[in-house]
């Protein structure tokens, strides 16, 4: 389907998801999250102390509040897997939940204890640990954590042992098709998101992450789609043609949102929020 930065990235023609066909060794991946520059990169875009409050009030907030739409009534507890800086829990606690975060970057996790003062473990949960999660947390949420993984199954598997009946399950991730996935497609030598190899090594249908849920004992309850599919257009074609600062450039990014609106409402954009019960033991 498409090369990127070395990286194969097909399509299923089952599920109509995009996944890395020639993915890296899970040490190499694994290498790669502990890195400098990875490191480097997140302290720079989250744990930054002069846009975190920005990104508490536009992203976490509209994004916890979503969920408690259309989550079990009467939640309480909620455990974040993967929660980085922890804007999400921070959004959680404010609503009156008890909340635990899961992140094995250390420098995130410090930042999420120093800036939010939440309760971290810098652990995986696996077979070993299982039984102090077990039955203790309404809500389980996944934040830019699935498309990471070599077997998203083995992961919803080891969180679904973790819920009860009722209990809810929220998972985040890039959706495919979309368009920013086109424009990414078309200009492989400028992607920095979404189709991002190694990192990404899935891209979701919203028809697959349905099934993959449903295989696990979840049934989808809401589903949130939205993206930066225009601005990344835009963007891209600034990259390759001389119109930054034009008159034209100005007028579209005024009308990025409108644009956007269309996008996601034509099932195209490149990122979904999902909130699903768990409806069997």
């Amino acid at each position: 389907m498409s090369e990127i930065y070395g990286f194969s990235y097909l399509e299923c023609s089952g599920c109509g998801s995009a996944y890395v066909g020639n993915p890296p060794s899970e040490s190499a991946i694994s290498a790669a999250y502990r890195s400098d520059y990875y490191t480097a990169a997140n302290k720079i875009l989250l744990a930054n102390k002069s846009s975190i409050d920005y990104r508490f009030e536009a992203v976490a907030r509209p994004k916890v509040s979503f969920v408690l739409d259309h989550a079990k009534s009467g939640s309480t507890r909620w455990l974040d897997i993967g929660c980085g800086v922890g804007e999400i829990l921070a959004a959680a606690k404010g609503h009156g939940f008890e909340t635990h975060g899961i992140e094995t970057n250390k420098m995130e996790a410090d930042f999420a204890r120093d800036h939010f003062g939440l309760k971290i473990t810098e652990d995986y949960i696996d077979s070993s640990n299982l039984d102090d999660f077990k039955g203790k947390f309404d809500i389980i949420s996944l934040f830019s954590v699935i498309e990471h993984v070599p077997d998203p199954n083995s992961i919803l598997d080891t969180f679904s042992r973790l819920q009860n009946r009722g209990d809810t399950l929220v998972i985040e991730t890039p959706h495919f098709p979309s368009i920013s996935a086109f424009s990414q497609m078309a200009f492989p030598d400028l992607v920095n998101r979404m189709m991002h190899p190694p990192l990404h090594l899935f891209l979701f249908s919203f028809q697959s992450m349905e099934k993959l849920l449903s295989n696990h004992g979840y049934q989808v309850k809401a589903a949130w789609m939205f993206g930066q599919d225009f601005y990344e257009f835009l963007s891209t074609i600034g990259e390759l043609a001389p119109i930054r600062g034009t008159r034209l450039h100005q007028a579209f990014l005024g009308l990025t949102n409108s644009f956007q609106d269309a996008i996601d409402a034509g099932g195209l954009s490149d990122e979904m929020l999902l909130v699903a019960e768990r409806v069997s033991a």
